[in-house]
């Protein structure tokens, strides 16, 4: 990954500060119309990546390149990795490691998501997203520290190749713009499912968590501050897991990048059990209700 001028030339430029301004003057505005919170808040995830970009991508290879990949959109990172022909030749090991750490990204990201948009929320609306991301962390140490010939190398990784995700700009308002309006579409679809075809909200929430599993997070928790919290957030919570575990699941399968398919099902199979076995212990231990 090659920055196309250093970090410093950006602070002698007027575009990162007028783009801090804009979104400092966001949180003001949503501040007294919550509605728009999601707007700085996809900003702000915009302008995280962009230094992480400058930070972590000279020392980096496809790990770290899957990182900030997966802030933008850990489902784009799976298709390029998994199907695209120029990554066939990245050993399994780094394989695994890129998409790992892609969920990882995203996770970090809902667990940000909940932070910002609910309102002094109990620890344990946090845990599943916690406990899955503590899972996929000894599911990376384990392949960096394996020497287990099962997860060997199909040849020569060629590190010319990069994951098409990231741009060398703080905000890209247009991409800010973009997901701002997914979510917003993604929570009246909602309604509209649920009314027009007699879906529960349930239903509609792991169907659409199929295709992008924080989009859909900002969307439940936006309706959930909207509808003055009538609904069963964790449950959302665990279809929303959910629906992420198939799909991924289900590219790492069809995907002809990778052959060690068994090991990221069950690392994902076993985070998703996890999860759901962690947070019934500590609701039975630390009622939340």
């Amino acid at each position: 990954m090659e920055h196309k001028t250093p970090l410093s030339y950006h602070f002698k430029d007027k575009h990162i500060w007028l783009d801090m301004a804009l979104l400092a003057l966001l949180y003001v505005v949503a501040a007294y119309f919550p509605i728009l919170k999601i707007v700085p808040l996809v900003a702000s995830l915009e302008l995280f990546s962009f230094f992480s970009f400058h930070l972590l991508a000279k020392r980096s290879r496809f790990q770290v390149q899957g990182f900030l990949g997966g802030f933008i959109s850990s489902t784009a990172v799976f298709v390029q990795m998994l199907f695209e022909n120029k990554f066939a030749s990245i050993s399994e090991r780094d394989m695994l490691l890129t998409l790992f750490f892609a969920l990882c990204a995203m996770l970090l990201e809902c667990l940000f998501i909940i932070f910002f948009l609910s309102e002094n929320l109990a620890f344990i609306y946090y845990l599943p997203f916690i406990t899955q991301l503590i899972i996929i962390l000894a599911a990376i140490t384990y392949l960096n520290v394996s020497s287990s010939s099962r997860i060997s190398s199909k040849g020569t990784t060629d590190s010319t190749v990069e994951i098409e995700l990231l741009n060398d700009h703080p905000i890209i308002w247009k991409n800010v713009a973009k997901l701002s309006s997914l979510i917003f579409i993604f929570v009246y679809a909602m309604h509209f499912v649920g009314s027009e075809f007699g879906l529960s909200r349930g239903i509609s929430t792991l169907l659409i968590s199929l295709f992008e599993a924080h989009a859909i997070l900002a969307s439940v928790m936006t309706e959930w501050n909207l509808q003055s919290q009538s609904f069963d957030l964790m449950k959302l919570f665990f279809l929303i897991i959910l629906g992420n575990t198939i799909s991924k699941s289900y590219l790492a399968i069809k995907g002809s990048n990778l052959t060690q398919k068994w090991f990221f099902v069950a690392v994902m199979s076993g985070s998703l059990i996890a999860s759901m076995g962690v947070t019934y212990i500590w609701s039975q231990t630390f009622p939340y209700h």
